[in-house]
Formats: structure tokens, sequence, C-alpha cells
């Protein structure tokens, strides 16, 4: 069982990092640990009346978790694979990642009655509440989390039928195979589980893709999986001509740690220009700091001794999202907005 201020102690994190790191989390026991399959598990928490309202969820969502760890705080996001329809308990499941520390220390010591710091759920990969069309589900590996939330409540609130792909190394390795067999079984009209394996399937390909996509394209889709999966699936979808407003992705990572090194600003363009200054509103205070062209506005908030919250360097992205109130912004990547 882990209690997080004696882990603390021991991993030698000291008492201002903890506290700075750890300002927006809630220390929430684990109720009860599920062993999915051989290599991944599912953590339920009770979270105390005080705190349904902060921690209510939209299927689709994340939680963060803040560890000690060899006297660093390392953030790591996972999927809420509960349903706020259905499931009484907030459950995120984890599967072990090759040499990913937090993965494989949350499997290997996790338990019953151990207590964890959470941040509040988050993330934009949720049902569209003013669309009403079927959906097609795209899931390789743990990518299943987020995606048995979102069936799950669809199949409670709404009448859309739903087609979920997903793909795995082998039969061992499917998470929740049992609900969804439950799930096929209640719902045989409106939900089909199409399971790929790679030992026997190979990886999917574009041609596959458009083999289960069946011409039909007023669907929407939700993508989330590997990297390598989601971008052939991606790619083939857009070739065959779904909209891109149709197509929604959750993109995870297991991330490198960052220890103070922002990555390099890239160059503006000719024609644009970039200011001296920028002026960041954070927790209801104003900063103006100074701007280097081509930086982040994150790394810059960063450089300044700020320290908004953020995910992108910890598997998720969209926890960072601020509104812009005046002048431009580009985004580097966006698999996310």
């Amino acid at each position: 069982m882990i209690d997080v201020e004696q882990e603390r102690i021991a991993q030698g994190v000291s008492d201002d990092e903890w506290r700075e790191d750890t300002r927006y989390c809630h220390a929430l026991r684990v109720a009860r640990v599920v062993e999915e399959t051989h290599d991944a598990m599912s953590i339920v928490f009770e979270v105390p009346e005080v705190l349904r309202e902060e921690f209510a969820y939209e299927a689709g969502q994340f939680l963060s978790f803040k560890v000690p760890f060899e006297g660093r705080v390392l953030t790591r996001s996972y999927s809420l694979s509960s349903s706020p329809e259905v499931d009484d308990a907030h459950k995120v499941t984890v599967k072990r990642v090759d040499d990913g520390r937090i993965s494989n220390w949350m499997n290997d010591r996790v338990r019953e009655e151990s207590r964890l710091m959470v941040v509040p759920p988050a993330g934009l990969f949720v049902l569209d509440p003013d669309s009403s069309r079927d959906l097609m589900l795209w899931s390789g590996g743990s990518g299943i989390t987020p995606c048995i939330s979102i069936v799950k409540t669809a199949l409670a609130k709404t009448q859309r039928r739903m087609l979920l792909v997903y793909a795995n190394r082998d039969a061992r390795s499917i998470i929740f195979q049992s609900e969804l067999e439950a799930l096929c079984a209640a719902h045989p009209d409106r939900l089909q589980v199409i399971h790929r394996l790679d030992d026997s399937d190979g990886f999917i390909t574009a041609p596959d893709v458009v083999s289960h996509l069946g011409g039909n394209l007023e669907r929407e889709h939700y993508l989330c999986g590997p990297g390598a999966f989601m971008d052939t699936v991606e790619d083939a979808l857009h070739e065959a001509g779904v909209a891109r407003d149709h197509i929604h992705i959750e993109r995870f990572v297991s991330p490198h740690d960052h220890v103070g090194e922002a990555p390099p600003p890239t160059p503006p363009t000719p024609d644009e220009v970039a200011p001296e200054k920028i002026t960041i509103v954070l927790d209801g205070k104003e900063h103006a700091i100074a701007y280097e062209a081509g930086e982040r506005v994150l790394d810059a908030a960063r450089r300044a001794g700020l320290d908004p919250p953020f995910s992108c360097e910890e598997g998720y992205c969209s926890c960072c999202m601020a509104k812009l109130a005046s002048g431009e912004a580009k985004m580097a990547t966006n698999d996310c907005l």
C-alpha cells in the first residue's frame, strides 16, 4: 500500500517542490485494483462527496497523477475507462510500457487502500453533444480506455449505432474483452466490435481501414492508440473522403523527462512579426513577460518563473488550453484543438 507522504520522503522530494507540484491535486484512496490482462490493470478510486463536483467528468476524459520518483515529481495522465452515466466510481486503466517508469510503478506498487495524488478530470476527446451521427471507434492497445467510456455513455444516453475496431498484439492482450462481449450481447443492434490481432491479422493497413469503413462517410470517428496505428487510420480516412471535423483524435505518448531545457525557438517566417512582450493571465493575475521570437508560450511562461498547468510533455494535449485575448498565435503542432 502506498502512502503519498511516505513515498515523497522515500523518493527524496522536498516539501517545497511537492507542495508546488501538487497544488492542483487531491489525495484519493484506491478502493479496488482489477487485473485486466497480463500487462494491464485498472484502478478504482473513492471520490469523497466533498470532491464529487470537482471530479465530475465526461466520457473520454483523463486523470493526471503526480508521482514522486527518484527525487523528482513526474506527471502521467491516464484515461478514465469508467462511464459517468453507468459506473458509480472513477476508474483508470494502466498498461505496462517497456521501460515505462510510472506505468510499471503503478502496476507493481498500487494496491487497495493506496493513496495517490490526482488532478481533476480534463480532456477534449469527448462526445459531441450536438451530433446524432453513428460512431466508428478505432482503438489500439490501451487506446481502448477512453473509447470504452464513450461507448458505454453513448449506449446509455443516445440511440447512436457504433462500430469499434480494436487492434492488439494478440488475444491475451485484449483489455475489457468480457465487458465488450457483454455490451455487444446487450446491444446487438447498436454495437459491433471487430478485433484485429497483429499475430494473426498483421498490422492494420490503409486498405483494411477502407474495408472496415464500408463506404459510410457520415459517421463520426474516434481514434486512440499507438502513433503508427493512428497515423494509418487517420490518413486512410482523409483519403477516403471523411470530413476532417468528423475525426476526433487522442494521442498519448510515454514522454522523456525535460530537465528545465526548453526546445529551441522556431524562427519566424519573414512575414511574421513577434512582440517583445506578451501578457499572460494565470490564476486571475496578469503577468507581462519578455518574449523571444519563435518561442512557445508555455516555455516563455515557465522561463519567467510562472507555473501554468500543462500536459503536452506528459502524454496529452489540451490541459494548458488558453483563450487568446489579443494578438496572434500559431500552434506548431495541433493534435487536439
